[in-house]
């Protein structure tokens, strides 16, 4: 009798175990008998990360915006924060010392599940001193409150505000102002002319969407960029 209760005891802890590996795979090393936690890691990840072509191009035209967007120094923290938008340096730029640094946008993060959270940037400075990810909220084009940029910038703006209220018949006045900017844009000159007209020939086309990822000049004005009402 004791020999059968204990057989039927091991009997049912054996298939316990096998139901739990059945249910919770792991992934061994023959070598080390242990987890391959990183092959995990890279199962779960959420995100994905890539080059940003369109965005690397126009070099270092964009400031950091906000004085609560840590950035760090140093190539060390650069060459470690390229595959990983976690990773936090050990030291933190002062801002104030920042505020008119340019930096160029060379990677971007985005969800695969389309509701995931907001695309974050990473940008670096020349020679790689300063860096950080961040999203496009805590990024301006470097010469968006200069002179030469208001007549292209005022418009802009009041596109932005009539979408922001939500105000019916809008189409007409959206499409006026527009014009207006683009009429503008035409009369920069060398790099600046050709960036400008670049980014409002890119608004004009995600209008229909009012999609402005990837377009630095909307990301300076606000965004929100639905033409047609």
């Amino acid at each position: 009798m004791m020999k059968s209760k204990k057989t039927l005891i091991a009997t049912l802890a054996t298939t316990s175990i096998a139901a739990l590996l059945a249910l919770n795979p792991v992934t061994i090393n023959a070598a080390t008998k242990s987890v391959n936690t990183t092959q995990i890691q890279k199962n779960d990840k959420q995100y994905v990360i890539k080059n940003s072509p369109e965005l690397s191009k126009w070099g270092y035209i964009v400031n950091v915006n906000s004085p609560e967007q840590p950035v760090f120094v140093g190539k060390d923290s650069y060459k470690k924060m390229l595959n990983n938008q976690f990773f936090k340096g050990s030291k933190v730029a002062n801002p104030k010392k920042i505020k008119n640094v340019r930096f160029k946008i060379v990677k971007t993060m985005t969800f695969k599940n389309a509701n995931g959270g907001t695309p974050q940037y990473l940008i670096t400075s020349k020679n790689h001193k300063y860096n950080a990810w961040t999203t496009d909220g805590e990024l301006r084009y470097y010469a968006i409150n200069r002179k030469a940029l208001k007549a292209v910038v005022t418009p802009l703006k009041r596109i932005h505000k009539r979408n922001y209220e939500g105000l019916h018949n809008r189409e007409v006045k959206n499409k006026h102002d527009f014009n207006l900017a683009v009429k503008a844009a035409k009369k920069l000159k060398g790099n600046q002319r050709k960036f400008i007209l670049a980014s409002l020939n890119q608004m004009k086309k995600d209008s229909s969407t009012e999609n402005d990822i990837g377009n630095i000049l909307a990301w300076s004005v606000g965004g929100s960029w639905k033409l047609n009402g």
